[in-house]
């Protein structure tokens, strides 16, 4: 009789960038994806009784824990609070435990209770080696798989990692060396039928993994490689067809870090999602990460509108060329960023961007210059973080021989948090770099909305929308503006809410249930900045 295994998504909090909480309620939504990675686990376990319980949509009960005979989790590292509660729940019940994804699989030294750990990719053969050992009594407590890079920097790091896990886990364990990380054609399609598709704002894809750059600052790299894995048109035709085929219709992200990590290659792909789209009357819009080199390639910028693409995020991290050049963000170095920014725009495409304040050799002012540039590029969501050493990452490694690391906390929440990590370049007073990002967040999402809907207005005289960029007008969206008006009319950037929204009825018809999203989308980011701020020591 095969097991039963219960696949449990923590909590993610409701104060983060990415929760977009106080947006959901206004569109009838519980979370804003789905939990991408379980799934795609719960894709190679074929062979067992699945359910999932994401506690971003519902409470995880004791029923749910006694029907289990195993409990699977993933999270990332703003999960760990809810994680530990989960690991608790289901231990006193007396239910193995396994844990895999990205906080785990770095900080898996940190984690109480979690009987296996799966590290690392699942797809490079260690979940089936430890379901077998699991079914004959003689599972491990770590399986992992580690792939080293060829570069110098990458190769120390990596190999860094697979001895503080071998020496961890010392003869308890199964982690070898692999020649290669898994091909992403042999991923499984995610199980999207163990969804309830109403409870989420949006679904999610992976098309690939791995990033060709070498950001110091960034550890995917020493999660995913610098060789950018992808999967054919076929399979990822294949799997949207499944998700469309199990009734869903609308956005859709492509988790990817980089999208266009092989710009070759995603031409090849694109074609092939437009044919898709065009055959089903473009049921689904797609957003996705990608370098700021998609401005430079018309081809691909305009591909991807036909393919249906009308949201991008870029990391920007800084107007600064010095301090770009010392992150080694060397594909921004030298470009013309507001320029790139508008080529992007004018392509149908969204541009939101990741911003990163405290980085060596950034000058004085540096807050003041980002700020200047996100209201003249019209970019309304600014995901703006202080810098952030994290393990895996050539910044970490480098902060470390310095000396100047403070390894006082593990977090996961990129913005909105004012504790540095490391002791400041050059002397710099680490309370004058903190001012100037509170200075900065409070001027992004300002109380009364000023600032933030003057670059929305900027955005929507930017943007040339396309047919596919224009929201379908459904009940959803109807009773979004309802209760948008509602709420926002009468909040502190009420009197901002509707110029901008008028404006948009006005000189932006068309794009007018976007400027509906957008403003839904300010309400989350202006009430966390708020309450941050308001919070801070």
């Amino acid at each position: 009789m095969p097991k039963n295994i219960l696949l449990v998504y923590p909590k993610i909090p409701n104060n983060t960038y990415w929760s977009f909480h106080n947006s959901l309620k206004f569109i009838g939504k519980k979370s804003s994806m789905p939990p991408l990675g379980l799934l795609t686990v719960a894709g190679m376990l074929d062979d067992y009784n699945l359910k999932l319980v994401d506690e971003n949509v519902q409470r995880l009960k004791d029923k749910h824990l006694q029907w289990a005979d195993m409990v699977f989790t993933s999270s990332i590292v703003v999960q760990s609070d809810s994680l530990d509660t989960v690991v608790a729940r289901a231990k006193k019940m007396g239910k193995p435990v396994v844990a895999g994804g990205p906080y785990p699989t770095q900080f898996y030294d940190k984690i109480k209770g979690v009987d296996h750990f799966i590290l690392g990719e699942a797809e490079s053969g260690v979940l089936e080696q430890f379901l077998d050992d699991f079914e004959h009594g003689r599972a491990k407590r770590a399986y992992a798989r580690f792939s080293v890079r060829t570069n110098t920097k990458g190769n120390a790091i990596d190999m860094s990692e697979f001895y503080r896990a071998k020496n961890y886990f010392v003869n308890d364990c199964d982690i070898e060396l692999a020649e290669a990380r898994p091909e992403m054609d042999h991923s499984p399609i995610p199980k999207f039928d163990l969804l309830d598709f109403k409870a989420y704002g949006s679904m999610a894809v992976q098309f690939s993994r791995g990033c060709p750059y070498q950001c110091e600052f960034c550890s995917e790299p020493a999660l995913f490689g610098n060789k950018t894995r992808m999967k054919s048109a076929e399979r990822f035709v294949k799997e949207l067809s499944m998700l469309y085929d199990q009734g869903y219709k609308g956005a859709v992200f492509v988790v990817d870090d980089n999208f266009i990590g092989n710009v070759n290659k995603v031409k090849e792909v694109l074609p092939a999602i437009e044919d898709f789209q065009k055959e089903r009357n473009y049921p689904f819009s797609f957003f996705t990460e990608a370098s700021l080199n998609l401005s430079r390639d018309e081809e691909l910028m305009r591909s991807m509108n036909k393919a249906g693409f009308n949201m991008v995020f870029v990391g920007i991290e800084s107007t600064d060329e010095e301090a770009l050049r010392c992150a080694s963000k060397n594909i921004n170095v030298g470009a013309d960023l507001l320029g790139s920014v508008r080529k992007i725009q004018k392509n149908g495409m969204e541009v939101t961007a990741g911003i990163i304040v405290g980085l060596d050799k950034e000058p004085e002012g540096i807050c003041d210059k980002i700020f200047a540039f996100c209201q003249n590029a019209g970019i309304p969501t600014a995901m703006a973080g202080l810098l952030t050493p994290v393990l895996g990452s050539e910044l970490y490694e480098r902060l470390k021989r310095e000396k100047r690391l403070i390894e006082a906390r593990i977090k996961g929440n990129n913005t909105h948090n004012f504790d540095l990590d490391y002791v400041p370049d050059r002397g710099r007073d680490p309370s004058k770099i903190i001012s100037s990002y509170k200075d900065l967040l409070a001027k992004l999402y300002d109380r009364n909305g000023k600032n933030y809907f003057e670059r929305c207005r900027q955005f929507l005289d930017n943007i040339v929308p396309s047919d596919n960029f224009v929201r379908k007008v459904t009940l959803t969206e109807i009773v979004a503006l309802t209760r948008s008006i509602v709420q926002q009319g009468f909040s502190s950037h009420g009197p901002s809410y509707f110029r901008f929204l008028w404006y948009a009825l006005r000189k932006k018809r068309k794009a007018f249930p976007e400027a509906v999203r957008l403003a839904i989308t300010g309400h989350h980011l202006m009430k966390i900045t708020k309450e941050a701020l308001k919070n801070a020591v």
